[in-house]
């Protein structure tokens, strides 16, 4: 039996599509490279950081594996066992968004340098 998705529909934050897809934070990027890609947009659990990294959560370890597909080669992806809930394996697909070199980029900000030459954020951390 496959996991059901809509368990982890509900939070607060959690946004509800049609078809058993469920949102967090910053997805419209990653849905829509999915959808051009062709990969079935059900069933899914989409937790985006931002608009170049997160994870999708996904039933089926075959379901996982063809999300990494379809985001490649703009995505670097990572596909795992996220888990087993109530005797039921739930697989993920990690994504992070690639430079046109291949390179992939980083999805914090790391650092920030204001017009006036101010830098702010340096290595990842605030200058004061």
């Amino acid at each position: 039996m496959v996991y059901d998705m809509s368990r982890f529909g509900g939070g607060r934050w959690t946004k509800s599509h049609p078809n058993r897809v469920y949102t967090v934070g910053s997805t419209e990027p990653v849905l829509s490279v999915l959808d051009v890609r062709g990969f079935e947009l059900h069933d899914l659990y989409l937790v985006g950081l931002n608009d170049s990294c997160g994870t999708l959560v996904l039933p089926t370890e075959s379901r996982a594996q063809n999300a990494a597909a379809a985001l490649e080669p703009a995505f670097a992806t990572r596909v795992y066992l996220f888990g087993s809930r109530d005797g039921e394996d739930v697989w993920a697909t990690d994504y992070t968004r690639r430079a046109l070199d291949g390179t992939e980029l980083s999805c914090f900000v790391t650092s920030l340098t204001l017009k006036d030459g101010r830098q702010v954020i340096k290595d990842g951390r605030w200058v004061r």
